[in-house]
């Protein structure tokens, strides 16, 4: 078949037609950085995506406007979604036990293939199989749990789930989620008792990593740990943590994994995570959380450190890394006091970075004295100010050099200030 060019808008996913539950962010970026040597997508004669999910997400994620594709003509859904298992199975990113196990349901449910037809479409043994179909109604109810509890935990309300679920009422959802609440299984993870033998409790107010752990790149991306430190000291499982600027989505990986519930947002989310990062500009509004306010505990601001971020994001004028100083500093302690407004216990922690090498004449700008002036909110206690500084490879030979001829000292220096909470 021969590629055709087609734009990237006009490609249709569907995700009940689509064989992987869960995307991969990581894959998504590395094939951003390599866009000419990507194979061409499969999608149908109506456009909807039969195979190249992460290389089509790529495609998006860097603003291309065309992509090459592959049309094959389907009679079906299932003869579609049997297409794109089929094209998983030869290439790309392999699909998962789990991921396996929905198709099979799926497909069987619909009797787009037999037992036989499925075993060797997914290249599982006959045991497998059965094991996956023997109760299709009980698997449909956890899978339906799962999604439940998934939502939740992505701060969603009963009422939220009922509606995105399409379901009757939400007496099930609640009871589902107080189901989740008072089970032993999460209690029984070593991970949200933070007992694992590779996690260290801070101890002191200076929070030193050799090496990111973030699995995404993104600019501006801080270090997970931060996160995972200020859960640690701050949150019991189920708070709901807020995380307005959430670039990546490092705090959803870490609440996710801490069994903390989160409402992430950002002004524009990156197209990797779109179906996680809502999109809210906090300087304009807050989230919508009504009573949910009272379940947080912990709100965690990275936001562009001003100039050192400048047209990163957009070259918008309401972005806060375009803005002049002194309303880049009014804005940022704006959001802290109305947050201040909402939150009624736990903490609300901003992390930033002195601006220096992008300022005008590498003037030294201390955004940490500038917003601790600002923010007048009474209900706001001073809890620490914790250093995690920078390695030194961020700076060049050339930055080095004018360092030493000016005899000026190179800012490495990136503060976390936290407030707590008091009524």
């Amino acid at each position: 078949m021969t590629p055709e060019t087609i734009k990237v808008s006009d490609v249709v996913y569907r995700e009940d037609l689509y064989p992987r539950l869960k995307s991969d962010p990581t894959t998504i970026q590395r094939y951003a950085e390599n866009l000419d040597v990507l194979p061409p997508i499969e999608i149908n004669q109506h456009k909807i995506l039969i195979d190249g999910f992460h290389r089509w997400t790529a495609h998006r994620s860097v603003e291309a406007e065309t992509i090459k594709a592959v049309v094959t003509e389907t009679a079906s859904d299932a003869e579609l979604l049997g297409l794109a298992i089929e094209r998983n199975a030869a290439h790309g990113l392999q699909m998962s036990g789990e991921d396996k196990r929905q198709m099979a349901l799926t497909l069987y449910s619909a009797k787009a293939y037999d037992r036989a037809g499925l075993q060797k479409l997914l290249s599982v043994s006959e045991a497998t199989l059965s094991r996956w179909l023997s109760d299709i109604d009980k698997a449909d109810r956890e899978k339906r749990k799962r999604k439940i509890q998934e939502l939740w935990l992505a701060g969603h309300t009963a009422e939220e789930i009922t509606m995105l679920l399409s379901e009757q009422d939400n007496t099930s959802v609640e009871r589902t989620i107080k189901e989740y609440r008072e089970s032993s299984t999460w209690k029984k993870s070593g991970k949200v008792t933070f007992s694992e033998e590779d996690y260290k409790p801070p101890l002191f107010n200076v929070w030193t990593f050799a090496k990111k752990t973030n699995e995404v790149g993104h600019f501006g991306n801080s270090e997970q740990r931060i996160v995972d430190n200020l859960l640690y000291l701050y949150t019991e499982p189920f708070d709901i943590v807020i995380d307005p600027f959430a670039g990546s989505g490092s705090t959803i990986d870490v609440c996710q994994k801490r069994m903390r519930r989160y409402w992430a947002s950002d002004r524009k989310p990156i197209v990797m995570r779109e179906s996680e990062i809502r999109t809210l500009d906090i300087v304009q509004e807050l989230p919508p959380l009504n009573k949910r306010w009272n379940d947080v505990a912990l709100t965690y601001l990275d936001p562009p450190y001003w100039k050192q971020a400048e047209n990163q994001y957009s070259k918008d004028a309401e972005d806060l890394a375009n803005m002049p100083l002194a309303e880049f500093t009014e804005k940022l302690s704006t959001v802290v006091n109305r947050i201040a407004e909402k939150q009624s216990r736990g903490a609300l922690a901003l992390l930033i970075q002195p601006t220096q090498w992008k300022s005008e004449g590498r003037e030294f700008a201390d955004h940490v004295l500038d917003i601790i002036r600002s923010v007048k909110a009474k209900r706001l206690v001073l809890e620490n100010r914790v250093s995690c500084p920078y390695s030194t490879e961020q700076y060049n030979a050339q930055q080095v050099e004018w360092a030493k001829a000016e005899k000026k000292l190179l800012v490495i220096s990136r503060e976390l200030i936290i407030w707590r909470v008091v009524k």
